[in-house]
């Protein structure tokens, strides 16, 4: 970390900050059309605020299919078709949006079932997204899964829920 508290390390400089290009809408605008167009269904909208060279990774348990690395659009088509096939949501939500230039990090939680055998999952996630000139150009999910009988810890997601 480097300013006036906390200065440059002797001998070095700043990390560049990426330039925004104002001919695009900010990067948490971005963000959140991305989870619009998830919950309309609205894939080639979708996919459109994804730039062609995207890297789309998710992480979590290697016993979902969908837990893997991305290249492309097409890559991203088939990360929806692999949810597309395998899990059905009840709930999806993403909860608080953390925005710092052109990163986006996004808490969320979401409910369902197995399409194949109907047992019940709910997970908690942090998506990262990187957005550059109007598009995602990378995407990291960090999951959290329970499933079957399995239920995460309480958490309140603000300091003033009950």
């Amino acid at each position: 970390m480097t300013g006036p508290d906390h200065p440059t390390p002797a001998g070095g400089s700043r990390p560049e900050q990426p330039t925004r290009n104002p001919h695009y809408p900010m990067p948490l605008e971005i963000a959140k059309a991305v989870y619009d167009r998830f919950a309309d269904n609205d894939i080639d909208g979708f996919l459109s605020l994804c730039s062609p060279g995207i890297h789309w990774v998710v992480n979590g348990p290697a016993s979902l299919e969908k837990c893997r690395t991305y290249q492309g659009i097409g890559g991203v088509r088939e990360f929806l078709a692999i949810l597309n096939r395998t899990w059905r949501f009840t709930a999806f939500a993403p909860r608080e949006f953390i925005a710092d230039r052109d990163q986006v990090v996004v808490l969320g939680e979401e409910e369902g079932h197995d399409a194949s055998s109907n047992e019940p999952f709910r997970n908690r996630w942090a998506h990262v997204f990187t957005i550059r000139d109007g598009q995602v150009v990378a995407f990291r999910e960090f999951l959290c899964h329970w499933q079957g009988s399995e239920s995460p810890p309480p958490m309140k997601w603000s300091p003033g829920e009950d």
